[in-house]
């Protein structure tokens, strides 16, 4: 069975992580993804000397695998009209344009989206940007670090009266990816209505926002910021985390208070506070959180976490670990789901890899080859493309691809 995107032709222009996530996710849907790189490659080719510099991490670099996975990839030199020629002979036989150079740079380059779609009306031209098309800002550079500390991730996680969020590398560039692809995926089916392509522009802060959009309601509609919690005074000590015994976390989140106000205390052996007027509604464990969360503290500091998560389970509680990334990819429930992919021939790819977030009855997402090598699949675009082998030696010859 293949994917829901078979016979989906893409081409891809991008660097980094946004653009190539977004060529990434539709690959993982079926599409045929050709990445065109300039003949300096892609720099997330190269990323993992800077990984290692940050992090200390070794080994393969997986930040190129992750978003280029399911991918051709072809060298161009776009800066000569010869490669430009060859890119619009491409473009004039794909389904989909993905970039995501700053706004106003394909049309410097001639390559916009009036040019293309005049040649390819049927084209859907694909921009995942910093900023979005319109607006003072809209030509800015920016990086996932930008996006998100814009786009209000980093002052609304974290705890009251804490410095912005550091959030790890890459969150805003896959969430502005995963939008980009589902963008396309709605043009697509507009054009089978319509036989017309058009524009998708997606943009880091758009996408952030988007994910957001609970948090941004509350600014948005009433005018008033949704607070920032502090774990150890968090209004509702029902819907928080606490650490046991063996130093690991976990979650309780009962968003029906006055229903499992008592399953709670059940559980942890605290039935007498149940008609404690200081406890005994919504409104006075608000008011005496700090009171209430030491107490819950102290009782889950006295076993450890899979202890309590059993005993939370057998009073129906709500209740779930809080996991570490590596116990995340081990996790026999993400494992089931393929949100984390376990393959058997690692000799064509990595043996453990992130995996999908969606799952299709009859066209299931898959992963059909690792990202390819610089200019792995040059000849064979180009062959399928209509040139015939003396003209590709010729475009060879003069540096026009490799």
């Amino acid at each position: 069975m293949s994917g829901p995107l078979e016979g989906v032709k893409v081409l891809e222009l991008s660097m980094f992580q946004q653009g190539p996530v977004a060529g990434m996710r539709l690959g993982d849907l079926g599409a045929d993804i050709i990445k065109i790189e300039a003949p300096s490659g892609d720099p997330a080719r190269y990323f993992m000397r800077i990984i290692g510099a940050m992090a200390g991490l070794k080994g393969e670099n997986y930040y190129f695998e992750h978003c280029n996975r399911n991918k051709r990839a072809m060298v161009l030199d776009m800066k000569k009209p010869e490669g430009l020629e060859v890119f619009f002979k491409l473009i004039d036989q794909v389904d989909v344009f993905v970039n995501n150079l700053s706004i106003d740079a394909p049309r410097r380059m001639g390559i916009g989206p009036d040019e293309l779609l005049a040649r390819n009306p049927r084209l859907i031209y694909a921009q995942a940007s910093g900023w979005g098309r319109q607006g003072p800002d809209a030509e800015a550079l920016s990086f996932d670090y930008t996006g998100i500390g814009r786009s209000g991730l980093m002052m609304a996680g974290g705890e009251a009266g804490s410095p912005p969020t550091y959030m790890l590398p890459g969150i805003g560039d896959e969430m502005g990816g995963l939008v980009c692809a589902w963008g396309v995926c709605a043009a697509l089916y507009a054009r089978e209505k319509t036989g017309k392509g058009q524009v998708v522009d997606t943009s880091l802060m758009g996408s952030v926002i988007a994910n957001l959009g609970l948090i941004m309601a509350a600014p948005a509609i009433l005018g008033q910021e949704f607070p920032r919690e502090t774990r150890a005074k968090a209004g509702n000590p029902m819907y928080n985390h606490y650490r046991c015994a063996d130093d690991k976390w976990l979650a309780i989140a009962h968003l029906q208070p006055e229903r499992y106000w008592p399953k709670v205390l059940k559980a942890l052996d605290l039935l007498e506070l149940e008609k404690d007027p200081l406890f005994d509604s919504v409104e006075t464990r608000g008011q005496n959180a700090e009171a209430l969360v030491a107490l819950f503290d102290e009782k889950f500091a006295q076993k450890t976490r899979d202890e309590w998560l059993a005993i939370l389970a057998e009073n129906s509680c709500i209740a779930t670990p809080i996991q570490a990334p590596l116990e995340v990819v081990q996790d026999p429930q993400v494992l089931a789901n393929d949100y984390v992919l376990e393959r058997e021939n690692p000799a064509v790819g990595p043996a453990r890899t992130s995996g999908f977030p969606w799952s299709f009855s009859a066209t299931p997402a898959s992963y059909r080859r690792r990202a390819p090598e610089l200019g792995e699949h040059t000849d064979e675009v180009l062959t399928e493309a209509g040139y015939s082998a003396e003209q590709i030696a010729k475009l060879r010859e003069d540096k026009i691809v490799a």
